[in-house]
């Protein structure tokens, strides 16, 4: 026991003399103790060769505390959210609020205004599915459906909010159109945590998602009137003729992969 002391002692001088660093070497010292006894009950019982086996089992334990600075840290980091997440929903329900009835009062346009509570309750939904999503990206790949699913969740939010926004404040205007854009934007997002992610079927989805991408694309600029209804269909076929270059990009990539292999074993 005197013998890891002073090694971890040794070995930490330079160490800050704080709790975190009396936590470390508490948790080292633990460490070593347990391993010891298990080399004991082993058979070994010369202490100068347990503390070279410990010595060599722990060689940088200065660095090691780097390690153990930032698991400190998630875990403190981790504790706080827990609690500051519902404290400050809470908190951001009662200004949002008092917010709408401040803003209603003043302007005496109730029939608007509720557009605050909808838009802050969708942020706060968003706000917390972004905390689940990331968590899920960190679990295992049978969670990520249910990140994509959430994902798909906050665009759609934010779809509905502008589409109830351009209704009410900018009704002149065709406001339909947003609702396949935001079609397209969840596409977009489902493709790029897809291929962040790595799932397997990822090219599958590349390749239905693009026609539908296309398809959403000639509808808006049709409906602004950028493209002509009866000219512009062309554009549905784009998605096509991205899936055949991609196709193609992947037939090249596996034709070079096979060519150098080939090479290699000859």
């Amino acid at each position: 026991m005197k013998d890891f002391i002073e090694y971890i002692e040794t070995s930490c001088a330079d160490l800050k003399d704080n709790h975190l660093a009396y936590l470390y070497k508490k948790k080292i010292l633990d460490e070593m103790t347990d391993r010891a006894n298990e080399i004991t009950h082993a058979g070994l019982k010369d202490e100068k060769v347990l503390a070279d086996l410990m010595a060599d089992e722990y060689p940088d334990l200065k660095g090691n505390f780097l390690k153990f600075q930032k698991e400190q840290r998630k875990k403190k980091l981790a504790n706080l959210l827990k609690i500051v997440l519902p404290v400050g929903g809470l908190i951001f329900l009662i200004l949002m609020f008092i917010t709408y009835f401040e803003v209603s009062k003043a302007t005496r346009a109730w029939d608007k205004t509720w557009l605050i509570i909808v838009g802050g309750i969708f942020s706060l939904i968003i706000f917390y599915f972004s905390f689940a999503i990331h968590k899920l990206c960190h679990m295992r790949r049978i969670w990520h459906p249910i990140a994509r699913v959430l994902i798909a969740g906050c665009v759609m939010l934010f779809t509905v909010f502008m589409f109830l926004f351009w209704l009410m404040m900018i009704p002149r205007l065709t406001f339909w159109p947003i609702i396949p854009g935001g079609i397209i934007l969840m596409l977009v997002c489902d493709l790029i945590f897809a291929y962040v992610t790595k799932q397997k079927f990822r090219t599958v989805s590349c390749f239905v998602y693009m026609p539908v991408i296309s398809t959403m694309l000639f509808i808006i600029l049709a409906a602004y009137n950028i493209v002509s209804w009866r000219a512009g269909w062309p554009i549905i076929f784009l998605g096509l003729v991205a899936d055949l270059i991609y196709i193609l990009l992947i037939a090249l990539s596996n034709a070079k992969y096979f060519m150098y292999k080939q090479e290699v074993e000859e």
